[in-house]
């Protein structure tokens, strides 16, 4: 009978065993973690209450998974809400959350969907910033000045900081500098931008360029020594259909003229420029794409079927979504090549990229 007892007791234990190596060989293997390597595009839905959701769907438009994070707001409340990708991870901007201030960027690593935070030092919450390949650049300001900070992304340790003049709106950097957009709102009427072209090793100021009649950008783009403005709003808060080309070498401003308004962002791609329609109340528009030809300044326009809230341009397609659907386009006639629609969330669509 002991005997008996003992085989028993032993059987149970070896089912007990199998049974958790079972359990935790598919907590190893699980359908959610294949998803994330599987991915194709992830879509954010969020707001300043909500923590973000990251929805993740496959090449085919399949949906794969949800997964949860523990930020709200990313990326609204900023001037710059658009991604920037670098070295497999994808850079937002959170300066909000409820209703507080967040002195962070975060970067997103695209293979496993963990998010860390790139501080400063100054207690700026970053509505204007910028990332390289071993800083990060963050800026705000009042109407009146701004900080801009530079933290090291490996280690989170602040390197510089400095001050500058006028509002803070918008920052790219190339090579050794960086180009800051910042509005100077003094005389109620002449409000006028200033491109601060800033040493990036020591964020001393270098020069300034003077642009007028201006209130609002919502994309900066530099190619070779031209530097292109969205002009989206002029020095009276109005709609502008201007797009501004400074001459870096000799200073010379161009104005090219959109045959729309509402201006959005910039696509660089080969030898043209792609300019999307858009605003930041998210407003109803036409959906027109202006195709620029930079040697030729030759112009045509497309439409899209659906709002371009956020867009990319993707292996030669332009990729775009309105929150409801992922259109993708041929880039040379605007035919419209796929869609599928998107499962959608309780809370906003705020963005999406794409896992390379």
């Amino acid at each position: 009978m002991n005997l008996f007892k003992t085989i028993t007791n032993r059987y149970k234990m070896i089912f007990i065993c199998l049974l958790s190596s079972m359990i935790f060989l598919q907590g190893c293997f699980s359908t959610e973690t294949k998803n994330i390597e599987d991915y194709k595009y992830a879509v954010i839905y969020t707001d300043m209450f909500e923590k973000a959701v990251i929805h993740l769907y496959n090449e085919k438009g399949k949906f794969l998974s949800k997964h949860k994070t523990k930020y709200r707001g990313m990326p609204l409340g900023a001037f710059m809400e658009r991604p920037i990708h670098m070295n497999n991870k994808v850079y937002y901007a959170n300066p909000q959350s409820k209703y507080n201030t967040n002195e962070f960027i975060l970067e997103l690593n695209k293979s496993n969907l963990q998010i860390k935070e790139i501080p400063n030092e100054e207690k700026i919450a970053p509505t204007v910033w910028t990332v390289d390949k071993e800083f990060a650049y963050m800026s705000e300001g009042d109407l009146t000045s701004s900080k801009l900070a530079k933290t090291n992304i490996a280690t989170g340790k602040q390197v510089a900081s400095t001050k500058l003049k006028g509002e803070a709106n918008y920052m790219i950097e190339h090579s050794d500098k960086l180009y800051v957009l910042t509005f100077i709102h003094s005389n109620p009427d002449d409000i006028y931008g200033i491109i601060n072209v800033i040493n990036k090793k020591d964020l001393s100021l270098i020069e300034t360029i003077k642009i007028d009649d201006m209130m609002y950008s919502s994309d900066m783009e530099l190619v070779d020594n031209d530097l292109f403005l969205v002009k989206t709003s002029d020095g009276k808060d109005n709609q502008s259909n201007e797009l501004i080309k400074i001459n870096l070498k000799n200073k010379k401003i161009e104005k090219i003229i959109l045959p729309f308004k509402s201006l959005s962002d910039m696509h660089v791609h080969k030898d043209h420029m792609f300019i999307t329609q858009g605003n930041s109340f998210l407003e109803p528009t036409e959906k027109k794409i202006a195709k620029l030809h930079l040697n030729s300044s030759k112009m045509d326009v497309f439409t899209t079927e659906i709002e371009n809230y956020v867009s990319y341009i993707h292996e030669d397609q332009f990729i775009t979504s309105d929150g409801t659907k992922i259109q993708i386009y041929n880039l040379d006639n605007f035919k419209k090549e796929k869609e599928f629609k998107l499962e959608g969330d309780e809370s906003l669509f705020t963005s999406f990229f794409i896992n390379d």
